[in-house]
């Protein structure tokens, strides 16, 4: 996760802007690394005058403690005159670069050579992508209607916060979508409560948490929207 603070306190805003470009460094993260686990890695950018409000937390400076699975921290710094002046595209290239310099120096800080690896990965997996956040949550192969093809269920980041849809997709051709659900950016829960997808006949049916009240959710398929 990423963390902004400055003078006032904690930026909820510029968290909750940056939430999907923390999600895909962590998931580029996890499609890489094969070390010791660390359950959670959080990322700060602070400006110098609110570590001076607190020096207690040093800034540019490594933390990794072992408890709750493994947690690491770094406590970065960020100057929020310069950053504002980027445009949006900037800003997002500018955390992905400070993101990727922070991580290696923890990486070297913690002497964890499969962090170094991984997060070097993430770094230019992330460029290649042009820095897209949006994923498939989970995917898997049916058959509709006779048809075999593959069924996921996505979220798409935007402006106005996360969207969830169903996609079927044929030949690499997404033939069918349906929007499921959206919530504002940094709702972690949004992107864990999707667990499997099933067929019945020709519905399709998206089963997760027990907490989400429309789940198991069962979409319909007519041959006609199937159809290429």
């Amino acid at each position: 996760m990423f963390w902004f603070r400055d003078v006032e306190g904690k930026n909820q805003l510029l968290n909750d802007q940056f939430f999907p470009l923390a999600t895909l460094l962590s998931r580029l993260l996890k499609e890489k690394y094969d070390g010791k686990k660390i359950q959670f890695i959080n990322i700060d950018f602070s400006s110098e005058e609110a570590y001076k409000l607190n020096p207690v937390i040093r800034m540019n400076y490594t933390h990794y403690a072992s408890v709750m699975g493994g947690h690491l921290r770094y406590y970065g710094v960020i100057d929020f005159k310069a950053f504002d002046k980027l445009t949006d595209i900037d800003k997002k290239k500018f955390i992905w670069e400070k993101a990727h310099e922070y991580l290696q120096v923890a990486s070297k800080t913690i002497k964890n050579e499969q962090l170094l690896i991984a997060s070097e990965y993430s770094y230019k997996k992330g460029i290649e992508i042009n820095l897209n956040p949006d994923y498939r949550m989970i995917e898997t192969d049916v058959m509709v209607h006779s048809l075999p093809m593959k069924a996921a269920v996505w979220v798409n980041f935007k402006n106005d916060g996360m969207y969830s849809k169903l996609t079927l997709e044929k030949n690499g051709l997404i033939i069918f979508e349906k929007e499921i659900d959206k919530t504002k950016n940094g709702v972690e829960f949004f992107l864990e409560m999707y667990k499997k997808i099933e067929v019945k006949g020709n519905t399709i049916i998206v089963k997760g948490s027990k907490d989400v009240k429309y789940l198991p959710l069962r979409i319909p398929i007519d041959e006609e929207a199937i159809k290429v």
